[in-house]
């Protein structure tokens, strides 16, 4: 057994703590996507510009705005892409649960098997987090025009993404 392990030890720490902070706050909003779907969350910067950008204004108008106002009344023809738009943070959240429980919930053990089981894991999730990363990236000159910087998501997912990286296949 590795010094400082023990059977009920996580494989990696590191791992465990970047995928809490990372995906926990992907989990967030995508929990928001799926429950509350065009709520403004105060406490994430310029929420309002991500949800105008991702057309969540025209399924989901906040009531007392003026989106409310302009697509109240059509917003019942949108249903389509609100169901689209639940149905991603749905398998967002289910992806976020995954590594959580990747990071968290396989044990060491005795043998040292809960490592290895960790890393078929993290290189699966690596190759996941890496064409998330290269479809945001796509994404990136449209989001700018429309005001929205998605530098710090790319920076997030990359990170997550290195961390997998580095721990899955080293």
């Amino acid at each position: 057994m590795t010094e400082g392990k023990t059977p009920s030890s996580v494989p990696s720490r590191i791992v465990a703590r970047t995928v809490a902070v990372c995906s926990g706050a992907v989990a967030v909003i995508a929990g928001r996507d799926l429950f509350f779907p065009g709520e403004i969350l105060d406490f994430i910067p310029r929420d309002d510009i991500y949800l105008e950008w991702t057309n969540a204004f025209l399924h989901s108008p906040p009531e007392g705005t003026v989106e409310a106002d302009e697509n109240g009344i059509l917003a019942d023809l949108y249903v389509g892409d609100k169901f689209l738009s639940q149905f991603m943070a749905m398998n967002f959240l289910l992806l976020c649960m995954f590594k959580l429980v990747s990071g968290f919930g396989i044990r060491y053990g005795s043998d040292g098997g809960g490592e290895v089981k960790a890393r078929m894991i993290w290189k699966a999730q690596f190759l996941g987090n890496a064409l998330i990363l290269f479809l945001f990236r796509l994404f990136t000159q449209a989001a700018t025009s429309a005001s929205l910087d998605l530098r710090w998501h790319l920076m997030f997912i990359a990170y997550e993404t290195g961390i997998f990286a580095l721990y899955g296949f080293l």
